[in-house]
């Protein structure tokens, strides 16, 4: 998927491409992986790994792999990711199937629902014991790109967006870092872009 920003990262979207983005999503683990990523601004390769056990009630875990003390990033749910995980758990048994075996299955009853185990992948792959692959992700998000007309957009224009955003609403880069999980300002600065809504708020901002 084409970057096209200075740093070679993707592009920065607006909440309202956000959220047409997520709409126009197939309906399924692609969908749920791009809300995750837009409200805890994590990359997709750690988004992947998630676990159910690293989901509780009002956190999510992330443990970055080959780090000698295994060093974890603990993100807040945000109340509409909340949402959208419970609601995920509960069809997460129906995935990865065909849509016709889908929509036959949607009306299983609730008692013959099977929740995964803690130790199952939040988003599985079609082979046993293997999360989806990047590859899958990339594909299915370079085309509802696409039907959007969205460009330079990528999967990192969710981490990008979230993190612009909070700078925006006025948060401290330093405090930023702690959901980034970037080790120095630097790093995080190439992230960051100015919105247009902020450049306008300067502005008129002038005496």
């Amino acid at each position: 998927m084409k970057h096209n920003t200075k740093y070679g990262q993707a592009e920065y979207l607006t909440d309202e491409q956000l959220d047409l983005l997520i709409k126009h999503l197939p309906e399924g683990p692609h969908r749920v992986a791009v809300c995750v990523m837009r409200w805890t601004a994590s990359r997709i390769s750690e988004t992947l790994m998630l676990r159910w056990s690293d989901i509780t009630e009002n956190k999510i875990t992330y443990i970055k792999p080959n780090t000698k003390n295994s060093e974890t990033k603990k993100i807040d749910l945000h109340p509409k990711l909340k949402l959208v995980l419970t609601e995920w758990r509960q069809v997460w048994h129906m995935y990865p199937l065909k849509a016709r075996r889908i929509a036959s299955q949607s009306k299983v009853i609730k008692s013959e629902i099977k929740l995964p185990s803690t130790d199952d992948y939040v988003f599985k792959g079609r082979i046993k014991g293997r999360h989806l692959s990047r590859k899958s992700v990339h594909t299915v998000l370079k085309r509802t790109l696409e039907q959007l007309e969205i460009t330079g957009a990528s999967s990192h224009s969710m981490r990008r967006s979230m993190l612009t955003k909070l700078k925006d609403i006025g948060f401290l880069e330093t405090d930023i870092m702690e959901v980034s999980g970037h080790k120095s300002l630097n790093s995080l600065k190439k992230y960051l872009k100015t919105s247009d809504a902020q450049k306008k708020k300067m502005i008129m901002s002038l005496n």
